[in-house]
């Protein structure tokens, strides 16, 4: 089949805008200014204290679109990290080993030694990156568990539990740093960006409705930056607004993502950061477009519910929890009403559930969800093993097999259903 990529033109402004975290991370510390690195959602908190952060998952997916990773991991390993272990995690202490022991890389994934560690913890890996660096670097940590619930009943506890962490260990903890009291309204005026910029992705979101759809999961996922660990900054809105009138203009003239159009699929678990690419260029010559994911939905889906005044730390706890998706996205039982419901929506034709091999947190549930969504609306999906940015574990030859065999039984049904 030929088939053509429409690349969109806005998300080209995303890696000027993500070089210049980095780069204003880098400065700070050159300038005598603290700087903070974070795991989990919590970054918003040094933001408020007009803190540069690093966070920790941002940090993989500019390495792996730098094409960096790779070497980070390989001086992880030569420094005694296990290959197995999560890939993010190994791409930190191959940075810290680089700083520490003088190895020579590129200088664009040096970050500079923090003044506080925050450990969001999600998964038990955060925990054991935290404690690596800490025992490296002698880097102070301070630790807050982001617990995800296993039932419906354990959210309001949980809820609870994380925004005491936060009151009680980490803001004097960053006041203690910053020599200075928390900056409640400027946490304020970061939320009140936060909300617009969300909002307005939001409304890019719906048109994954479109058909053909005028941009991809992928696009989708390298627009995360404005919302997550660019949150609060003025740029991030002009950005959503020059994307949104983009996907207008593809959705009024018909253009699609991937021309033409014959698959529309969902993909669960992290993306491919290092791949994003080679993915697409193996989806397309199927005319396959992957579209809505559980991974991405979940940084602030709901942000009409954010209320920046007068509590800004209780809102931001709300997101993450009841009003969020972080807590329910991360366990397949809270999850499987949302994909349902996408697979009503966006007219889904298969799954691929993306199993990374270096977080069996995300792994979970995978063949059982296929199981259910087979069952309940007849749709095949299949199971893709990779990493996330480490390229000695993903196998082309593995994907060529199982997207060919996802598109064949979707025919296979779509037959059966005619007769």
């Amino acid at each position: 089949m030929e088939y053509k990529l429409n690349r969109l033109k806005t998300t080209s402004l995303i890696g000027p805008m993500v070089d210049k975290h980095w780069e204003g991370l880098r400065l700070a510390k050159q300038k005598g200014e603290k700087v903070a690195w974070c795991s989990g959602p919590l970054f918003i908190f040094p933001y408020a204290m007009n803190m540069k952060c690093h966070f920790m998952a941002g940090y993989a997916a500019y390495c792996g679109g730098r094409n960096q990773a790779d070497r980070l991991l390989e001086i992880a390993e030569d420094d005694g990290d296990l290959p197995d272990t999560c890939s993010y995690h190994r791409l930190h202490m191959g940075m810290a080993a680089a700083v520490e022991k003088g190895i020579p890389v590129k200088e664009e994934v040096i970050l500079p030694i923090p003044d506080l560690m925050i450990s969001g913890r999600l998964c038990p890996e955060m925990s054991h990156y935290a404690e690596g660096l800490y025992r490296k670097m002698g880097i102070r940590v301070v630790g807050v568990d982001a617990a995800p619930p296993h039932r419906e009943e354990d959210m309001l506890p949980m809820e609870r539990f994380f925004e005491r962490q936060i009151k009680e260990n980490l803001i004097p903890a960053l006041e203690e740093v910053c020599g200075r009291p928390f900056d409640y309204d400027r946490m304020s005026e970061i939320l009140a960006v936060l909300k617009k910029t969300a909002e307005l992705r939001n409304e890019c979101w719906e048109y994954f409705k479109k058909t053909p759809s005028p941009w991809t999961l992928w696009d989708y996922g390298v627009s995360i930056a404005p919302v997550f660990y660019l949150m609060g900054n003025p740029e991030t809105i002009p950005y959503y607004e020059k994307l949104k009138a983009e996907l207008a203009e593809r959705a009024e003239q018909n253009v699609g993502a991937v021309e033409p159009e014959k698959y529309r699929l969902y993909w669960d678990g992290w993306l491919p950061w290092g791949f994003l690419g080679k993915f697409i260029r193996k989806m397309a010559p199927f005319g396959a477009v992957p579209l809505v994911g559980r991974y991405p939905w979940e940084f602030f889906p709901h942000p009409e519910r954010i209320e920046p005044y007068p509590d800004p730390v209780r809102t931001f706890v709300k997101q993450v929890y009841s009003d969020g998706g972080l807590a329910r996205a991360n366990l397949p039982a809270l999850a499987l009403p949302e994909i349902c419901k996408w697979i009503e929506t966006y007219s889904i034709d298969g799954l691929i559930m993306f199993s990374s091999k270096t977080c069996r947190m995300w792994n979970m549930g995978h063949p059982d969800t296929i199981d259910e969504i087979e069952r309940r609306y007849g749709i095949p999906g299949v199971v893709i093993e990779a990493d996330m940015v480490d390229s000695r574990m993903l196998s082309e030859a593995q994907i060529d097999t199982r997207l060919s065999a996802l598109f064949e039984m979707i025919e296979t049904r779509k037959k059966a259903r005619k007769r």
